[in-house]
């Protein structure tokens, strides 16, 4: 059972990668094309990582190495959701306790380990994708093709954006997991990165490169046009709810690579204690 459902968890939670940029990444009218682009080269680089040998993926010296490679996209994913909530949802809470209460619930599923990371990630991947999907389907009518431009040469710039922010963590996760998984990291970067090229197409549509431009968070501030009666009138609520879970997955997972080493050499002190 564990084999067959090991891999949906392990390209779910590959889909939080892109799916956590959503909130934070500016947009144009190249981003959904830059980032679908970088999120196929990063699941093709994660898919050859990924068939690495196990002896060399087990040594300790790689254990150390991916923990302080997890160390920076760990940070920048708690410095950025601390940001966000403060700026559009408590904005008068302290900004020492928000950082606390992220990092303190990153750590506790952190301390679950890589696997049931993964597993958690399953049902926050259908939520998110699911809200997205209808968060789309509430603006559609409100969507000006005349918007729309073909891919141009600042593509490549936007392209580079999204992979150094997505690559690495994508690259740390995918030598960190205990089992080989090529497929299972390729089908999670395309989804996830198909989810955030349409969502970043669609805010794009809705406001308009210059507005989009304005705007700290645009695809926040886009979903907040879709409103369903009085009980969905602030749609960007909804919208952004499970995708500061998808980041907390993230930074979850990363913190699951920074203790990997320290775990290594508890087990191997409880170990020698027994004998």
């Amino acid at each position: 059972m564990r084999e067959k459902m090991f891999p949906r968890w392990g390209a779910a939670l590959f889909a939080l990668l892109p799916l956590s940029e959503i909130l934070y990444c500016p947009v144009d009218q190249q981003t959904g094309y830059a980032a679908i682009l970088a999120s196929l080269i990063t699941a093709l680089i994660c898919s050859g990582a990924a068939l690495l040998p196990p002896t060399v993926r087990k040594l300790n010296f790689m254990s150390w190495l991916l923990a302080i490679c997890a160390l920076w996209p760990l940070i920048q994913s708690l410095s950025r959701m601390t940001a966000f909530v403060r700026q559009t949802v408590f904005p008068e809470r302290s900004l020492w306790g928000l950082v606390f209460a992220l990092t303190l619930s990153a750590i506790l599923i952190a301390r679950i380990g890589l696997i049931r990371c993964a597993m958690w990630s399953l049902p926050v991947f259908v939520t998110a994708g699911l809200l997205i999907a209808l968060s789309g389907a509430l603006t559609i009518s409100d969507l000006h093709i005349s918007y729309l431009q073909a891919p141009m040469w600042s593509l490549g710039v936007q392209c580079g954006r999204f992979l150094r922010v997505i690559l690495p963590c994508a690259l740390v996760i995918s030598l960190s997991l205990p089992e080989q998984m090529p497929g299972a990291a390729a089908r999670g970067m395309a989804i996830g990165g198909a989810l955030l090229s349409l969502i970043s197409l669609r805010t794009a549509l809705l406001l308009g490169s210059h507005t989009a431009a304005l705007l700290a968070y645009p695809n926040f501030v886009a979903a907040g046009l879709a409103s369903v009666g009085d009980f969905a009138r602030h749609g960007e609520v909804f919208f952004a709810l499970p995708l500061l879970l998808c980041d907390l997955g993230r930074a979850a997972a990363l913190g699951c690579v920074v203790l990997q080493p320290v775990r290594k050499i508890a087990s191997k002190k409880a170990v020698k204690r027994h004998a």
